[in-house]
């Protein structure tokens, strides 16, 4: 999958630039404004018919995200609708008059009455910073009392309050139930599903100027990831289905391992090889019967001769579920990493937990840094089209930087991708959005709940990436798919339980199939439909 696959996700200055491109192109920005407005009340009239017996209540403040407001008044008028206008403030721009102006030849009324049972947040778009101004402030205060009295809140682009490039939301802040957002999916949203909450992206006619040519992340679509999921044949035999070896479970951690190994076959390995601590084979073969679990390799130096006695042929080799972080398993990794570099024993590579923190240990015991040793360690693999995968938590990601991970989503996402270009490999980033990186480009996986965050959520996610890179996923699609999928799964979960309490992990991993079938099930065809994120609380 290339990076022109996949749309972006803005901050606002990205998303301000990609208008000013398509006007300068030859689309007035009027016509820009009208197409977001009809987009937006075309799906409305679709999508929440149920909600406009009692009328629609529209908010509009004066620049132009009021003025989207204007024509979502106008047309849902125009279909028959009760629309009543509160505006925050008179339209303030010449094409949010235009869009009054439209508004005008139809039967508004202006003012809500609070039996509306659908509400449309058109007082701030892109543009704000900061604190709310009294009027709007006060304008915020009736949609929320709206929202706590039942109506449904549809937000125009970004939710009142929601800066659109930080995801920073200032008190006031209407949080939405569902975001309808023009031309590109904006970062804010991303980083904040919980003020977004369903974030539908529509086409407003930007064309190839959405796209743009600058540093704005890209964002992993259900699309986008489709073509990118490696097919098995009908008749293929179980070597042909990924051979996948998992090293971990030091004594008292045999859960790590068997987790990454029900997550591997869960989306599809052929074989599963655990490679382990003697106390945690027993375990191991209890839980996951379709695992061939073996003693650890012989921490040892290993040779080009020997290398292929400490392995058996695999495809793919995850190592660090539960492994330890002892003298003993840093040489068990030390050892494995030369096995690898041997032709007969050559596979791909996802590296997690304690193994990221083993590359930590080792590196300072040579002298080096961990991004010099990962991009030693990892050459023989690269250089052979193998994927390698590193997939730290922020903990983690920190101790391979040397230095505390920058608050800051741009800095942070720098140093991700400096990092990934200087070890040479992809590198996942556990987060809210996940960000995924080989060193060129940053891509954001907005999936996953809260019910991903404990212990062992990780080691799963490992199973699943290494099953996608040995069935000959590159290593930033598997990333990406693995962390969507892993990521659905739970949002699957916690929708049917309304909430994150009363499921485990085991859930999730029950719910790979229909994440799975999510992935490969084609959207319907909506007229200006891009895109479309269920809310995740």
């Amino acid at each position: 999958m290339t990076a022109s696959g996949r749309p972006r996700a803005t901050t606002a200055t990205e998303a301000a630039s990609r208008d000013r491109a398509a006007i300068a192109a030859g689309t007035p920005s009027r016509t820009l404004m009208v197409a977001a407005g009809t987009r937006a009340a075309q799906w409305i009239l679709t999508h929440l018919a149920d909600r406009l017996a009692h009328g629609v209540a529209v908010y509009a403040g004066a620049g132009n995200n009021g003025g989207d407001a204007w024509v979502v008044a106008a047309q849902l008028a125009r279909a028959g609708v009760a629309v009543r206008v509160h505006a925050a403030a008179l339209p303030a721009t010449d094409d949010a008059r235009h869009a009054a102006s439209l508004a005008a030849a139809w039967p508004v009324q202006e003012v809500p009455h609070g039996e509306e049972r659908l509400v449309i947040d058109g007082l701030l778009g892109t543009g704000h910073r900061g604190a709310l101004r009294p009027h709007i402030a006060a304008a915020c205060v009736q949609m929320r009392r709206a929202r706590e009295s039942g109506a449904t809140i549809v937000a125009l682009d970004v939710p009142s309050g929601l800066e659109s490039s930080t995801g920073d939301a200032c008190d006031g802040c209407v949080p939405a139930h569902v975001t309808l957002t023009f031309g590109t999916i904006k970062r804010g949203l991303l980083l904040r599903r919980d003020v977004a909450g369903r974030i539908v992206l529509l086409d407003i006619g930007l064309g190839a100027h959405a796209a743009g040519d600058d540093h704005a992340w890209y964002w992993a679509t259900r699309a986008s990831l489709e073509t990118a999921l490696p097919p098995i044949a009908w008749d293929a035999h179980k070597a042909r289905r990924g051979r996948v070896g998992v090293v971990g479970g030091i004594a008292g951690m045999a859960g790590a391992t068997i987790l990454a190994a029900r997550g591997a076959l869960q989306v599809g390995a052929g074989l599963v090889h655990t490679f382990v601590d003697a106390p945690s084979i027993v375990p191991l073969q209890i839980a996951v019967p379709q695992a061939i679990a073996h003693h650890w390799p012989a921490a040892r130096d290993t040779s080009p001769d020997d290398a292929t006695d400490v392995l058996p042929a695999l495809d793919a080799l995850v190592i660090g579920p539960g492994l330890g972080r002892t003298r003993h398993t840093a040489r068990l990794v030390e050892s494995l990493m030369r096995a690898v570099e041997h032709a007969d024993a050559a596979a791909a590579l996802v590296l997690d937990a304690d193994a990221l923190y083993l590359v930590t240990e080792v590196a300072a015991t040579l002298g080096t840094d961990p991004a010099a040793l990962l991009r030693h360690w990892t050459r023989p693999a690269v250089q052979r089209g193998l994927a390698v995968v590193c997939t730290p938590h922020p903990g983690e990601f920190a101790r391979l930087l040397g230095t505390p991970l920058p608050a800051a989503w741009d800095e942070r996402a720098e140093s991700l991708r400096t990092f990934a270009a200087r070890a040479g490999v992809t590198v996942l980033l556990k987060g809210a959005p996940t960000l995924v990186s080989d060193g060129h480009d940053i891509v954001a996986a907005p999936y996953g709940t809260a019910l991903l965050a404990t212990g062992g959520s990780g080691d799963v996610l490992a199973g699943i990436i290494g099953t996608l890179v040995a069935q000959g996923a590159h290593g930033m699609d598997a990333a990406l798919l693995g962390a969507a999928l892993h990521g659905r799964a739970a949002e699957i979960i916690t929708a049917q339980r309304r909430g994150v309490r009363g499921a485990m992990l085991d859930d999730v991993l029950h719910a790979l199939p229909a994440a799975l079938e999510w992935l490969t099930t084609a959207d319907a065809v909506h007229p200006g439909l891009l895109a479309d994120l269920p809310a995740v609380c």
